[in-house]
């Protein structure tokens, strides 16, 4: 009998030990589907409301950069609550209170502007655009944000609970997940309304997901008390040198993503397609270096990383030359080398479950001051952009093989590489002096073999480290064979004017292209005067130029509106009796038009022209009925003001046009194909276009636009009597018309690729 009631107690003791696997791996699979469902959400409202903000500010990338300030702070702020909630309240009354908030988030469903949020104004764009984002989403986004580190706290106060940084990783694994399947899977097939309500419906479910795991963490002997006592100080308490680390390791990431984001962005598309992709890495990140077994091991991360920055240092001078996916892979592979040491840093200093809440606080906090500096404070420090390089040099600064070192190695490394430095400027400038074509090469090798010396200086990381601070400050603050006359920066990107020739040319810069080419001396060194020659895209006998000068053959030009100012050339094609009138979205842009000391154009040929500031398909509105000629050059780089391509922008062209108005869209980009998309457009809305493509052959200081001429009828069209170079162009069978709601920058973009 003792032996059959020993056998009895071990089967019991085997069963209960079965049964307690079994809802250990239960809570964890509810517990991990929550936080991957709420990280997906969180995540996907992103890129889908950052995109119904782009038609109100005109599609800058700027716009990423305020909203992941916004979003970061939002994510503090749910931290910081969770935080609260952990430490003061019991489970039960925690429970009760975070699911009377997602109740309460939820009536602000679905997704959509605040009403009050019309026109933007013209100065203090980033803190009305902040309160739009807290206006539209503040709510629902706290209230997700707070789940993943609640979540985490929950689960690592249940029976059996073990490590629930593992949580982490499956709510950084959600998100990655849903950005990698927003432009390749969401965004062609589903406009903003349904994404706004199949979000809403994720939403429902998520709520019932959390409060599945809060029963879940009840029924399992939770404590019912906060962790106050002892085993919430067992390691002690937490040291101030811990939370700056936490801080900085967290910042140092967060604002480098802002910034690659919007080196990237404003070259290719301002589309969250591309913005997507460091966002993806950055979560990447977590995912890979939140683990006991890092999959990337920290030696071979440090050894990359000095190849990574020579590799930007030589993108910063040539990069222009180069393919844009070349540098795309390039910016993104040392973004995601910088973030993992960090990260990984990150994970090695985390603290004991007991205080997981308080450090996703400081981590946070450090991603909101991150996104703060780049964001909000450098574009007013500096008239570069020069916080991307002062964060990979950041990245590289914390490295484990440079703490801990003497005063006198950090003295030594520092003055031996700026000692070369100085010889060899020293002797550049001589060069220059004698022969400034040779003086250029000299640039060119030095800057080329000192970038190689880098990953050799791998043990020597002092060296290194001041080497790529040199190399950064001779490549991003001093560009060679470059006469720099103004710089200027402004919410809407980064400008620079150029004096080539002598003096002769003066170039408008943004970004990698050039947007405005004039004549500032006559050939006899003298300075010019007279009617400014339109060069660049506008040069006479262009794409651009004929497309005006067709338009004034066909019925006479009374009444001209030009959306997107440049340097004013096209200002140039005015005529005595015309009244033309300016749209222009960025106010710098206006400023530098307007100096004489820069460009001559608008002042010399339109002095007395209306110029509206402010983003087109909101000024437009207010323009009076029948403009003859429209044209539409707004395009800033190779960034697209997508809501000015779609069925609804073209439907307020058309009501704008006069009888036999016509409208010219100057659609020049390196990486989008457009073309389909403008003739997609103008047939939703009764009209047919024709294109002329660039072509290589243009005279000096010209380049060769490629143009769409949108008419109201075939009639309309043929009385423009375009030359042979003009062909007629249709949508592809299939092409869907873009509209507020719906738009493909991906497919466009594939269509560029594929020739």
């Amino acid at each position: 009998m003792f032996r059959i009631g020993m056998a009895m107690t071990s089967l019991q003791a085997v069963s209960a030990n079965r049964g307690g696997r079994d809802r250990a791996m239960l809570r964890a699979v509810v517990f991990s589907a929550a936080s991957f469902l709420s990280a997906m959400l969180l995540f996907c409202v992103e890129p889908l409301f950052s995109k119904m903000v782009l038609p109100v500010l005109g599609g800058s990338a700027a716009v990423w950069s305020i909203a992941m300030v916004v979003f970061q702070s939002l994510l503090l702020a749910g931290y910081v609550y969770a935080w609260v909630l952990s430490s003061f309240l019991d489970l039960r009354k925690a429970l009760l209170l975070h699911l009377t908030l997602l109740v309460a988030a939820s009536l602000c469903l679905p997704i959509a502007i605040a009403h009050g949020f019309g026109q933007p104004p013209q100065d203090g764009v980033s803190l009305w655009l902040i309160a739009l984002f807290l206006a539209s989403i503040g709510l629902p986004f706290f209230a997700i944000a707070a789940n993943a580190p609640l979540l985490q706290a929950w689960f690592a106060g249940t029976a059996q609970a073990g490590n629930p940084y593992f949580l982490y990783r499956a709510s950084n694994l959600g998100s990655f997940a849903v950005l990698l399947a927003y432009p390749v899977a969401i965004e062609p097939v589903w406009g903003l309304q349904a994404q706004s309500r199949f979000w809403a419906l994720g939403y429902a479910l998520l709520v019932f997901a959390v409060a599945a795991c809060g029963v879940l963490a009840l029924s399992s002997g939770t404590r019912a008390t906060p962790p106050t006592g002892s085993a919430a100080t067992a390691r002690g308490a937490t040291r101030w040198r811990d939370r700056l680390a936490w801080t900085v390791l967290g910042l140092i990431p967060s604002g480098l993503l802002v910034a690659v984001t919007a080196h990237i962005s404003t070259d290719i598309a301002s589309a969250p397609f591309l913005w997507i992709a460091p966002l993806a890495l950055y979560l990447l990140t977590f995912v890979l270096a939140f683990s006991d077994t890092p999959l990337l091991p920290m030696k071979g991360l440090l050894a990359a990383q000095p190849i990574t920055i020579a590799i930007i240092v030589f993108l910063l001078v040539w990069g222009p030359a180069l393919h844009w996916s070349l540098s795309l892979l390039a910016h993104l592979a040392a973004f995601f080398v910088a973030a993992m040491i960090c990260h990984t840093l990150l994970f090695r200093r985390r603290p004991e479950a007991a205080r997981l809440t308080e450090f996703y606080v400081w981590m946070s906090l450090g991603g909101v001051l991150g996104g703060i500096f780049t964001a909000l404070l450098a574009p007013a420090i500096f008239n570069i952009v020069l916080e991307y390089p002062l964060l990979l040099l950041a990245a590289f600064a914390v490295r484990p093989d440079l703490r801990g070192l003497a005063a006198r190695s950090w003295i030594a490394g520092i003055a031996s590489v700026l000692g070369a430095a100085a010889a060899l400027v020293v002797a550049y400038v001589l060069l220059d002096l004698f022969d400034a074509p040779w003086a250029l090469k000299f640039y060119a090798v030095g800057v080329i073999a000192a970038a190689a010396v880098l990953p050799v200086l791998i043990r020597r990381p002092v060296r290194a480290l001041a080497l790529a601070a040199v190399l950064f400050g001779l490549t991003a603050v001093f560009p060679p064979g470059q006469h720099i006359v103004y710089r200027g920066r402004s919410f809407f990107g980064v400008y620079k004017v150029l004096a080539e020739a002598g003096g002769d040319y003066h170039l408008l810069i943004h970004g990698t292209t050039t947007h405005g080419i004039e004549r500032m001396r006559d050939a006899d060194g003298k300075e010019a005067t007279g009617m400014p020659a339109p060069l660049s895209y506008y040069y006479r006998g262009g794409a651009l130029g004929n497309a005006v000068e067709a338009a004034r053959r066909a019925g006479g030009l009374h009444r001209v509106a030009v959306v997107g100012l440049g340097i004013g050339a096209l200002s140039c094609y005015r005529r005595a009796g015309e009244a033309w009138t300016f749209y222009e979205l960025d106010p710098l842009m206006a400023r530098i038009a307007k100096d004489r000391a820069l460009f001559r154009s608008f002042s010399a040929c339109a002095p007395d022209a209306p110029l509206a500031l402010g983003d087109a398909r909101l000024t437009l509105k207010d323009a009076p009925r029948g403009i003859d000629l429209l044209v539409l050059d707004a395009f800033t780089s190779d960034s697209i003001p997508v809501h000015l391509l779609t069925r609804e922008a073209f439907a307020l062209y058309r009501s704008k046009l006069s009888a036999h108005g016509v409208i010219v869209f100057h659609i020049s980009n390196r990486n989008l194909e457009l073309a389909d998309v403008v003739a997609a457009s103008a047939a939703a809305n009764g009209l047919v276009t024709a294109v002329h493509a660039a072509h290589a052959a243009s005279p000096a200081h010209t380049t060769a636009p490629e143009v769409a001429v949108v008419a109201q009828s075939p009639g309309d069209l043929a009385a423009l009597k375009l030359d042979a170079a003009w062909k007629p162009v249709a949508a592809p069978p299939g092409f869907r018309v873009w509209s507020d709601d719906y738009s493909n920058i991906l497919g466009v973009l594939l269509r560029r690729f594929a020739g």
